[in-house]
């Protein structure tokens, strides 16, 4: 997942954000995953002119791997990456059902960067 901001209007400021793409995508078009198997995410933050960018899950929690890291993780259901930060993000899904994921600045979120995955039994 490649986290994004927008310039639209040459002001130095974005204008809206998004993940892979088009502003509301993943909210429309949830990302279909199977229950118990592991879904693997290398997230990078390529947002311009906001120096930190997130990625939050709802009703789950998830291992992050820090960049250059190898068997250390992080658990919890939020991350903060700076400009040009990435790092590996799994999760096993439980429960079937829609899951929200967003950016956890609000801004970003009520501008495009939000999504859900689509959980479902296999």
């Amino acid at each position: 997942m490649v986290m994004n901001g927008y310039d639209t209007d040459g002001d130095g400021a974005n204008n809206f954000y998004s993940v892979n793409g088009p502003a509301f995508f993943h909210a429309k078009h949830p990302i279909r995953v199977k229950r118990s198997e592991t879904v693997r995410i290398y997230l990078a933050n390529l947002t311009e002119f906001d120096l930190i960018n997130s990625f939050h899950l709802h009703g789950d929690f998830f291992r992050y791997y820090r960049t250059g890291s190898t068997d250390q993780f992080d658990y919890t259901d939020t991350v903060m990456l700076c400009q040009g930060e990435r790092g590996i993000v799994e999760i096993d899904f439980h429960n079937p059902g829609l899951f929200m994921f967003h950016a956890h600045q609000s801004e970003f979120t009520e501008l495009g960067w939000m999504g859900y995955f689509d959980v479902q039994d296999a």
